[in-house]
């Protein structure tokens, strides 16, 4: 492939702190006598925010959101299920609001046990009882067979009943405030939608309404603490160019996009890496450019001046009166003779070949005036795409190339269209109309450009995205 002039890596930093919680900032009123020997030393969870909280009393509990989904560690359960050595233990977690929630925690090590809380409802406080069994001393959910876990102070119980506690987050996942309504406070899950434009003029903002690039590979790689990298998703883009990633926990993305197998496509883009916080919009974009070259299809002076050429302008091989809309055309550019006079054409063929043929860049308004001429034939006959862009030259389409090139000519003497617009060696407006006669002549020869659609690119396969 060729060198890309800006391949397109997005780097997009996730801070999604997603959802509710809270309710009162002190524990139970009271202790249950049943308060364990257990408490409460770990929560933690990969798609929703929490954090170890202490109210004003110092009693310890774990703020967590509404709606999450969490992994809860119980240490020192010693005072039941064979001093803390059963496979299995039963918890409730308590909920006067949502509802209790039953699991059954497994063994980590002596004592030490875990278990998934997946709210849905649950409000405000949430006591957790362990060790609930039925009669024949098995887990089971049955409220008031087992102990309350204790608050964690420093890596030991608390002596106060442990709790969860719903709260709101912000911006990676700081604690807000109580959430005593429950209904999702702080940011939602993320997702981030990439699109991918046919971009090929950098003086052009990035995006709609450029044409979209369906069936391109994407990826996407969350970037580690360590700075390692987790497992990518792959995606193709859609019939409008976009692909979107949804459902992202807090962190750091990397975006990529695959490389075109044929050598004639390129990236583009405005920016190379971008980091983004993202709390409360639910949905990063990010854009990626692209665009191909195609050989212009243009035809030469000589062409234009050959039998081929005149079957087209006078409708035979041998043909001597140029079709009426040509003299129209070409009367219409302000072009230059080799003395600088604005040239008239008549009907005549062979007289515009012979202006054509004897063009020189003695004067560069007449070999400006003979390559502006041929180019504005290949355009009208449908050999080459007016709306193309000429990346390696102007830096213009070919439509605002011709536009640029005959208001030179026009705009040479005070005389708009007229007077002696004579540019020899020396003259200042010589310089500008060398670099326009230059880049026509070359699109005249083919050269490569950016088509005005991306139908008119080459097909291609792709790299893999996620390998690269």
């Amino acid at each position: 492939m060729k060198p890309n002039i800006s391949k397109c890596i997005w780097t997009v930093c996730i801070a999604a702190a997603l959802v509710c919680t809270t309710g009162s900032t002190a524990g139970a009123k009271g202790q249950p006598s049943n308060l364990g020997s257990a408490f409460i030393s770990n929560v933690t969870s990969s798609t929703n925010c929490f954090q170890s909280n202490t109210n004003g009393g110092g009693i310890q509990f774990w703020d967590v959101q509404a709606g999450g989904i969490y992994t809860v560690t119980l240490t020192g359960v010693t005072d039941c299920a064979s001093q803390g050595n059963n496979s299995t233990i039963g918890v409730i977690v308590h909920n006067s609001t949502g509802g209790n929630i039953y699991a059954v925690a497994n063994y980590v090590s002596v004592g030490v046990y875990t278990f998934n809380v997946p709210l849905t409802t649950q409000c405000l406080t949430m006591p957790i009882e362990y060790c609930t069994h039925d009669s024949l001393g098995n887990p089971a959910n049955l409220p008031g067979t087992g102990k309350f876990a204790q608050d964690d102070v420093n890596g030991v119980a608390g002596g106060h009943t442990g709790h969860l506690r719903t709260a709101t987050f912000g911006d990676s996942c700081s604690y807000v405030g109580d959430d005593t309504t429950c209904q999702g406070g702080g940011c939602q899950p993320g997702s981030i939608r990439a699109y991918k434009y046919f971009h090929f003029d950098p003086a052009a903002t990035l995006g709609s309404p450029e044409a979209s690039l369906a069936g391109w590979p994407l990826c996407l790689t969350p970037i580690n603490s360590d700075g390692s990298f987790g497992a990518p998703q792959s995606g193709t883009t859609l019939a409008d160019g976009s692909y979107t990633w949804n459902n992202l926990t807090p962190g750091e993305y990397l975006v990529s996009e695959a490389d075109a197998n044929d050598p004639n496509w390129f990236h583009n883009s405005d920016t190379s890496v971008i980091k983004v916080v993202h709390c409360g919009d639910p949905q990063i974009t990010v854009l990626f450019g692209n665009y191909c070259t195609v050989p212009s299809g243009g035809l030469t002076l000589g062409f234009w001046s050959n039998k081929n050429g005149c079957k087209i302008l006078t409708g035979s091989t041998t043909g001597t009166v140029l079709n009426p809309d040509v003299v129209t055309l070409l009367n219409g550019l302000c072009l230059r003779d080799a003395n600088g006079a604005v040239h008239t054409f008549t009907s005549d063929y062979s007289k515009f070949r012979s202006w054509l043929l004897s063009a020189t860049a003695t004067n560069m308004a007449y070999m400006l005036s003979a390559q502006l001429a041929t180019l504005e034939l290949d355009v009208k006959y449908g050999n080459v795409d007016g709306g193309a862009f000429d990346i390696s030259c102007s830096g213009m389409t070919i439509n605002e190339l011709m536009t640029a090139a005959k208001n030179s000519l026009s705009n040479c003497t005070a005389t708009p269209c007229g007077g002696t617009c004579s540019v020899l060696s020396g003259n200042t407006q010589r310089p500008l109309m060398e670099m326009y006669k230059t880049c026509i002549d070359k699109i005249n020869n083919n050269a490569d450009v950016v088509p005005s659609n991306p139908s008119k690119c080459p097909s291609t396969t792709y790299t893999d995205a996620c390998a690269q």
